[in-house]
């Protein structure tokens, strides 16, 4: 290949490893402060993405519909958390089932109302931006850019505010944060509504770059449980790493063989790096959490 194929490649996998990096830390945030895999996790993101698109097509102002589709997350989230996980903590299978229950609804609700045929989200931004020989879709630009800014406001959000620096205080040491005045039920109802609104956030953004489908939740899911995996479980930074890195291999195979050959190139990076760095490529120091 070029170079200008080359970049082409490495960008495209950036541009999907970031989505993939949204779902990892959407993922990590609620295990790591929850103990549970909320296996719905895609589905929810499903959710998000059909719901932008109906919103657009309604009103035909992308900005808006992302905008309701986020408070609608992030309010989902917390209510799932407060009415159904939380109920769960000591009974783990409990957990699981109500998961398993969620992914059959939402399923079944995306397939009654949209049907089976793969839908995208016209982006807000079109045509070709060029930097030198390099010629990029402004749409992946795009998609790049947000899910930059989205992981930077994450970022900010727990290292420079009281309930973010109490979300990962109640991640490292539940008990020590309790003494320390945090209410830890609230704090792991933030997380799972944030985490939530991360998998709505991917849900806009990824519907863009490929066309989606009621049944896709799985794969998705599959995926973020990789980045997580990958970059170490528990570290927000690891799932974005890790993500990225998927991301990028994806492309890869995809570019110089095909889809098959992407998703063994990914379950092979997974088994390298369980077998070498069973931690994960950012291991959290001393077990902490979040």
């Amino acid at each position: 290949m070029s170079l200008d194929q080359v970049l082409t490649v490495i960008v495209n996998g950036l541009t999907t490893g970031s989505i993939y990096a949204l779902i990892g830390l959407g993922l990590t945030l609620i295990f790591g402060l929850l103990d549970i895999v909320n296996f719905a996790h895609g589905q929810l993101l499903l959710l998000a993405t059909y719901s932008t698109f109906a919103l657009y097509t309604a009103t035909g102002s992308y900005w808006l519909a992302v905008a309701c589709v986020a408070v609608a997350a992030t309010a989902i989230g917390a209510g799932l958390d407060v009415a159904l996980f939380a109920r769960a903590r000591a009974a783990p299978i409990t957990g699981l089932l109500i998961s398993v229950g969620l992914i059959a609804i939402v399923e079944n609700v995306l397939h009654e109302v949209w049907g089976p045929t793969p839908r995208d989200i016209p982006p807000p931004v079109s045509g070709v931006i060029e930097f030198g020989f390099v010629r990029l879709p402004a749409t992946r630009l795009f998609v790049m850019v947000a899910t930059i800014v989205i992981l930077v406001a994450i970022a900010l959000f727990l290292k420079r505010t009281k309930a973010g620096v109490a979300l990962r205080a109640a991640g490292e040491s539940p008990e020590a944060a309790s003494l320390m005045g945090v209410s830890v039920e609230r704090i792991r109802h933030l997380a799972f509504a944030v985490g939530t609104l991360l998998a709505a956030l991917a849900g806009a953004l990824i519907a863009m770059i490929l066309p989606v489908e009621p049944v896709l939740g799985d794969s998705l899911l599959v995926v973020g449980f990789i980045a997580l995996i990958v970059g170490g479980a528990g570290s927000p930074l690891g799932a974005v790493v890790g993500g990225l890195l998927i991301g990028v291999i994806e492309s890869i195979g995809i570019s110089l063989w095909s889809g098959t050959a992407a998703q063994v190139l990914t379950f092979g990076l997974l088994i390298v790096v369980f077998y070498f760095r069973p931690t994960g490529i950012v291991s959290t120091a001393q077990g902490s959490r979040l």
